[in-house]
């Protein structure tokens, strides 16, 4: 057993045995109206928490500062999601995570030269989020090789993350940025700042691979600067800490935030266990540097200021862990658990623990998913009827729908804006096109957007509020995304066989339940082979030309990417030539029509 499952395993079997007390203070509800008096009117009109609008406006996100955190060492905060951070060295610059795109790079690098003219000589990944400006970091060095320094899981979790689930990504993402709103009027967004350019070139990725993967407390000499990588987990698996101790600084990737950290996130991801973000904080606090950047918000100038932060942080994931698991053992479900864990006074005021960014409540939810499954233990929920079915027979009840939206207004009256949300969710469900409903459910939406203080929260209650008043159509991909769909010079930049693997996940079952055939893929430029093997209903990708091919395939990578990316098809290419074959075309035609082609969309 490891040391991470003994800990877990100790946790379960101590916590069972306490007596349950888990409501520490009663929260006021945005989503039943408790904080309506609390709505202000930002400078872009947008009506938001007054809480909220102050943090944006007065925290880390509030405008773009160049912190001169220490000699040779600034970081640039406020100018988008992510900081940029320079560290000098003898004959150049460290530059420590890469924004979202071309774009945002170029800002920061005309920020930083307004300091100095070094090239930058190393970059280093603290996660996998923000490195679309790499390249752009390599193009102002004008040196062909520069290194780049990243978790060993990098590139694997970046595929994850743009390419299996990369649609959804694009939805998800938009969705809790504030993508889909306006920037004027009532629905405007208030958000962290995540820049976009109207010159396509400028939005473009342009990621450099990882050519250092680092092992977990490796030491490394930067031309002269000493940097000790440690392994961590924040928002991601694949983060670091990044400890140059000659200049008593730490960079990185961790649950220590300028918020309450996000254990759970709405655009969904895999569960973020706090034994791991909470033993990453401990290796900050065991390093105790006197200069703390983050990869999000404000850097810490002080050692025992830096302590104090982060010892209040991990005992917020332990809170909120332990807790969750007492909850778990006494029997409460997921809903129970959400009403019931609130953070103690002292961090749940704490200036750096404000639930800005997510609500406490999703955090609590995804401990019981993370820890034990999907299941709540009431029988109902493993075979539920559908919520078509389930509003039929609650229309039923009410005798008409108009009679069910009369009740979900006068719910909406009395400021029960999650309980006219869920009834007016069931009318949908059997009328989906009947407006009252949908401008009823809006308008109960925008109430609790303009209540919470919550970040996520508020983008997402409104885009959703948009797309039922017809405004939007949240089911497409925002015209400006942070994580973009791969382009060409994406997938060329994969190892070779990325995104044929991809393709077992976008096998369509109906257009190939008939199909058992094999195709032979060659890429002719690199002379490596693969096989293609779509078996009624399932694709099976491997390494190396099958014997027994119905067809065989020969391209460049080039080619194979320019289909993947939608600027080609397979009939363009088999026409062109660009696409040599044996077999039938109509065969080959046939399984590549068998997929979404996700990426082409």
């Amino acid at each position: 057993m490891t040391l991470h499952n003994a800990q877990k395993l100790l946790a379960l079997l101590v916590f069972s045995s306490l007596p349950l007390s888990l409501a520490a203070e009663e929260p006021a509800l945005f989503y039943r109206g408790d904080m309506d008096s609390n709505k202000v009117t930002a400078p872009n009109g947008a009506i938001v928490n007054g809480d909220y609008l102050k943090a944006m406006t007065e925290g880390p996100y509030g405008k773009v500062r160049v912190v001169k955190v220490r000699e040779g060492v600034t970081t640039i905060t406020g100018y988008a999601n992510s900081n940029y951070t320079f560290i000098e060295t003898r004959a150049g610059l460290i530059a420590v995570d890469a924004g979202s795109n071309i774009g945002q790079a170029r800002e920061a690098l005309r920020m930083i030269r307004e300091i100095t003219s070094k090239p930058v000589i190393a970059i280093i990944y603290t996660h996998h989020h923000y490195t679309g400006g790499a390249g752009e970091y390599v193009a102002d060095s004008g040196e062909t090789a520069v290194t780049v320094y990243g978790h060993p899981d990098l590139e694997g979790l970046l595929q994850s993350t743009t390419g299996y689930l990369g649609p959804k990504q694009q939805r998800s993402v938009g969705r809790i940025l504030g993508l889909y709103l306006p920037h004027e009027g009532p629905d405007a967004v208030v958000a962290m700042p995540e820049f976009k350019f109207d010159d396509p070139a400028l939005n473009a990725n342009h990621h450099v691979a990882v050519n250092h993967p680092v092992n977990d407390g490796e030491a490394v000499d930067i031309d002269g600067v000493r940097a000790v990588f440690h392994h961590s987990v924040g928002d991601t698996r694949d983060s670091l800490i990044v400890h140059f101790p000659d200049l008593d600084l730490v960079v990185h990737n961790t649950g220590l935030l300028p918020v309450l950290a996000p254990l759970a996130t709405l655009r969904g991801e895999y569960y973020r266990d706090p034994v791991d973000l909470i033993a990453s904080i401990d290796k900050l606090r065991q390093l105790k540097a006197a200069y703390m950047i983050p990869s999000h918000g404000f850097p810490i100038t002080d050692a025992q200021t830096g302590y104090d932060i982060a010892t209040a942080h991990r005992d917020a994931y332990a809170y909120i862990y332990s807790q969750s698991i007492r909850a778990i053992n006494a029997g409460l479900s997921p809903d129970e658990m959400a009403r019931s864990i609130r953070l103690p006074p002292h961090l749940a005021n704490h200036p750096w623990l404000a639930p800005t960014y997510v609500d406490n409540e999703y955090n609590v939810r995804a401990q019981y998913s993370g820890l034990v499954g999907w299941f709540s233990g009431e029988s109902a929920d493993l075979h539920p009827p559908s919520d078509a079915e389930l509003g039929a027979v609650i229309l039923s009840a009410f005798g008409s729908v108009d009679k069910a939206i009369l009740s979900a207004q006068q719910a909406f009256d009395e400021k029960k804006y999650n309980l006219a949300t869920k009834l007016l969710t069931y009318v949908l469900a059997v009328e989906p096109d009947n407006k009252p409903a949908r401008q009823l459910k809006a308008d109960s939406l925008r109430a609790m957007a303009q209540g919470t203080r919550s970040m996520q929260t508020r983008n997402y209650m409104l885009s959703q509020a948009l797309d039922l008043e017809g405004a939007i159509n949240w089911n497409q991909a925002p015209s400006k995304s942070v994580f973009r769909l791969p382009s060409v010079e994406n997938i060329l930049a994969t190892p070779p066989g990325t995104y044929l693997k991809l393709l077992e996940v976008q096998i369509d079952p109906a257009k190939s339940a008939h199909l058992n055939k094999i195709l032979a893929i060659t890429f002719s430029d690199i002379d490596r082979s693969w096989g293609l093997h779509v078996r009624n209903g399932v694709a099976e990708i491997s390494e190396g030309k099958p014997a027994n091919a119905d067809a065989t395939l020969s391209m460049t990578r080039e080619n194979w990417a320019k289909m993947v990316a939608g600027q080609s098809t397979i009939e363009k290419s088999l026409q062109s030539g660009t696409v040599n074959h044996t077999g039938k075309k109509a065969d080959i035609i046939e399984v590549f029509h068998a997929f979404d082609w996700q990426f082409a969309l």
